[in-house]
C-alpha cells in the first residue's frame, strides 16, 4: 500500500532525504530543516527557503528545481481528513509561482501536497516548521 500511496500523491516526511537534485545549489551554511519525499518529487525546507523538486517524464531525466526564498512564503494552510477523505492537505502560499488557468488569468499557485492521515502529526510539524522559520 505504501507504493500506491506515493503514486496517488502521498509522501513521507523525513529530516534526511536524497538531496542530490538540490545540494549543488546550497550555500555553504544552508541546512535542511525537513524534507518531504514523493516517489520522485520532493519539497525540502531549508534555513534559506523551500525547494520544490519536480521530476518530469517517464525516464525522470528532466528535473525542475524551484526555490522559494523565505520572504516569498506568505501563508500555510492545513486541512484535516474528512469522513471519506483519508488524507490531510498542506498548502504553502508563495509569491512568484505564477501559473495561467484555462481562462488565461495568471495567479500564484501554492505548493500543495497530501499526507496520509496516519502521518497527521508529522504534517502538523511541517506546518509548525514553516510558521517558525518563514512566517515569523
Amino acid at each position: 500500500m505504501a507504493f500506491l500511496d506515493k503514486v496517488i500523491g502521498y509522501g513521507d516526511v523525513s529530516e534526511e532525504m536524497d538531496k542530490d537534485y538540490v545540494s549543488e545549489f546550497f550555500f555553504d551554511d544552508e541546512e535542511v530543516i525537513q524534507s518531504y519525499q514523493f516517489i520522485r518529487d520532493q519539497i525540502i525546507l531549508t534555513n534559506y527557503g523551500i525547494y520544490e523538486v519536480d521530476v518530469q517524464g517517464l525516464s525522470g531525466k528532466k528535473v525542475e528545481v524551484k526555490f522559494f526564498p523565505k520572504d516569498t512564503i506568505k501563508t500555510i494552510s492545513f486541512e484535516t481528513a474528512g469522513t471519506l477523505d483519508f488524507d490531510v492537505d498542506i498548502k504553502i502560499g508563495v509569491t512568484n509561482n505564477t501559473v495561467v488557468n484555462v481562462d488565461g488569468a495568471a495567479y500564484s499557485e501554492p505548493l500543495s501536497f497530501k499526507v496520509p492521515s496516519s502521518q497527521a502529526a508529522e504534517a502538523k510539524e511541517v506546518v509548525h516548521l514553516v510558521k517558525e522559520h518563514y512566517l515569523f
